[in-house]
């Protein structure tokens, strides 16, 4: 198994019945080392709510949580740091590998799967976290005025129409 940035080990055979609910809090040197690993300026807080319920009928574990997260990440146009805060619900389905025989699995929205009795909710969380983020994030004025000329435009106008207009105005 690799080191993660972020990590917090559940068991599936050691879950009790009924929901389990775990409230993580990210570590500075953990926030820092996460930053690192999605190319962000810095993580100011993360923050992972979650809930566990084993699923005994499908031999599975469901994690439902939420994650608060406010980062700074640098505008793709200008480089300006912009600070976003990121609050997404998410939901996944645990199977442990060594039963991934049914083709029913694959009709699951999205499920996951875990080896060696092992669940790591905080790299789950992290991997929710780089999908919620945004990839190209934008400064508000700087970047739209940066960037302006060379966004399309609704009115499409026909090249050889334009040379037309500048040729007229002569």
């Amino acid at each position: 198994m690799f080191k993660t940035e972020y990590s917090f080990l559940i068991h599936p055979s050691e879950l009790e019945r009924g929901e389990t609910k775990f409230d993580l809090n990210a570590e500075s040197n953990e926030r820092s080392a996460l930053a690192g690993r999605f190319g962000l300026q810095a993580i100011d807080l993360f923050k992972l709510s979650i809930t566990v319920k084993h699923i005994k009928n499908k031999n599975a574990v469901q994690v439902n949580g939420t994650l608060y997260a406010k980062i700074i990440q640098n505008c793709v146009v200008s480089l300006v740091p912009i600070e976003n805060t990121i609050e997404e619900e998410f939901e996944a389905i645990f199977y442990d590998e060594n039963q991934l025989v049914s083709e029913e699995l694959f009709d699951e929205e999205q499920f996951e799967t875990y080896k060696n009795d092992t669940i790591d909710l905080g790299e789950f969380g992290a991997q929710e976290l780089a999908l919620a983020t945004d990839p190209y994030p934008r400064a508000e004025g700087i970047a739209d005025e940066t960037i302006g000329p060379y966004l399309p435009t609704k009115n499409k106008t026909k090249l050889f129409a334009a040379l037309a207009d500048i040729k007229q105005k002569k």
